[in-house]
């Protein structure tokens, strides 16, 4: 469903504000994620659409094709969900140069930092179809390696230019027909602490991107769009480091409004129909079940949401024990 676009952007510009929500752009196996630091200091900008911190920057540009998804994802902790803003463009507006190989663009005239500008853009060649994956470097080492590996897969047997990357930590830019996210950070790695850096930072992997799926989840774009930027609002039960919190009925309702004025007329049909029912009473083995994953999806949601504003009764135990049966997983930082 299209929004006004006046009404978007003052939404837009709201999240920007609230250092409790999220940001990313990226596909399935490459993102760049842009999150606050308690710490943050946000530099002065003069486009409403445009936050810019030392650890990291993002800049959107809305086009008038621009659709809000608000959609809601199953989470492995039985106890949660995932939630997202996705904003699509129809596949041909969303589309980029899906370059295969890693091909320098010069130097980064639109960088959101004045200061970056003259720094060479390489993209690396993931060959997504709406991102663009790049590093960006002033460095004189780093641009003589780079330069000397264009025209090659990153991900080629035997190229060990990825690892080069991944010592000299450049920018990372990762572009959309909406926008940019820039990451000014290290580039997270195994045996550093965390892993990942806190803030802003990106990933990429190279055993999903050959999948070659161009969705970051299953239901995160309506039919024939592509998701080009995400916003993620607060969520009731996670801060935005991913971390356990006490439920937060505001905000579930705040994103709850959102998903029914955009959201996915079939999710949000068998949501309310579990909904009704389970405040029903109705025993879950006489419920018909859907027969589609999305509306699968609504079933458990459903109940995961009722669990918080009801609590854990009987009812929803019978529920849970029919339809949403999973194990938490083991590891502390599977907070998906």
């Amino acid at each position: 469903m299209t929004a006004a676009p006046g009404k978007l952007r003052d939404l837009l510009r709201a999240y920007m504000d609230d250092r409790t929500a999220s940001w990313s752009i990226g596909a399935y196996g490459a993102i760049a994620e842009f999150h606050w630091l308690p710490t943050d200091h946000a530099e002065d900008h003069c486009d409403d659409l445009q936050v810019i911190t030392d650890a990291g920057a993002l800049s959107l540009e809305l086009r008038d094709a621009v659709v809000p998804h608000p959609y809601m994802g199953v989470s492995r902790h039985p106890d949660r969900w995932l939630q997202a803003i996705a904003l699509c463009l129809p596949w041909r507006r969303a589309r980029r140069d899906a370059r295969a190989v890693l091909t320098e663009l010069g130097a980064d005239s639109n960088a959101v930092r004045g200061r970056d500008r003259e720094a060479v853009l390489f993209d690396m060649g993931l060959g997504l179809p709406h991102v663009d994956a790049c590093v960006r470097s002033d460095s004189p080492a780093l641009l003589r390696a780079l330069r000397a590996g264009c025209g090659r897969s990153l991900l080629a047997p035997g190229n060990t230019l990825m690892a080069a990357i991944k010592d000299a930590s450049p920018h990372r830019v990762f572009l959309s027909q909406l926008g940019r996210v820039e990451v000014f950070q290290r580039i997270g790695r195994a045996g550093q602490h965390p892993p990942t850096p806190l803030g802003p930072h990106t990933h990429v992997l190279p055993r999903l991107l050959r999948a070659q799926r161009a969705n970051a989840e299953d239901n995160d774009a309506p039919a024939y769009y592509r998701a080009c930027a995400y916003l993620y609002p607060k969520h009731p039960l996670m801060d935005n480091l991913g971390k356990r919190i006490a439920y937060d009925r505001d905000a579930h309702a705040q994103f709850t409004s959102l998903l029914e004025r955009w959201g996915d007329a079939r999710f949000l049909a068998e949501r309310q129909r579990t909904m009704r029912a389970i405040r029903a009473g109705e025993d879950p083995c006489h419920y018909r079940a859907p027969g589609d994953a999305k509306g699968r999806y609504a079933l458990r949601i459903a109940i995961r949401e009722l669990a918080q504003q009801l609590g854990d009764s009987d009812i929803i135990q019978a529920w849970r024990g029919r339809f949403d049966r999973v194990r938490a997983p083991d590891h502390p930082h599977l907070v998906h």
